[in-house]
């Protein structure tokens, strides 16, 4: 189990100030990121970013402004994240039993 919440962030990455955004939009709220991985899931730039975030009294504040952001297309809170051994290494794959997404600044389904 993890100790804060998993964020998916789903956007174009179309200049390095993307991520910029993506991170900073918990930054200026306080909420500490522990670790980022990012990933491309399409020729046309689209990206996908995991972040694990501190769970502060901002963290829900953070992600709805951050489904507003330029660029991004959803954020998805991701619930149940775990680390799953590979070999001698500990790799995070995303594993989680539900899923809340939020697009401008609403939760969606």
């Amino acid at each position: 189990m993890t100790q804060g919440r998993i964020v998916k962030v789903t956007g174009y990455y179309r200049d390095p100030g993307f991520l910029e955004r993506v991170i900073s939009t918990f930054r200026k709220l306080w909420v500490d990121i522990d670790w980022v991985t990012a990933r491309r899931i399409s020729d046309d730039g689209l990206y996908e970013v995991y972040l694990l975030v501190r769970e502060t009294k901002n963290t829900h504040l953070a992600i709805l402004n951050l489904s507003k952001t330029v660029d991004v297309e959803k954020v998805e809170v991701l619930e149940d994240g775990k680390l799953i051994p590979c070999q001698n290494d500990s790799f995070f794959i995303p594993s989680y039993t539900k899923v809340t997404t939020y697009s401008w600044g609403e939760k969606v389904g």
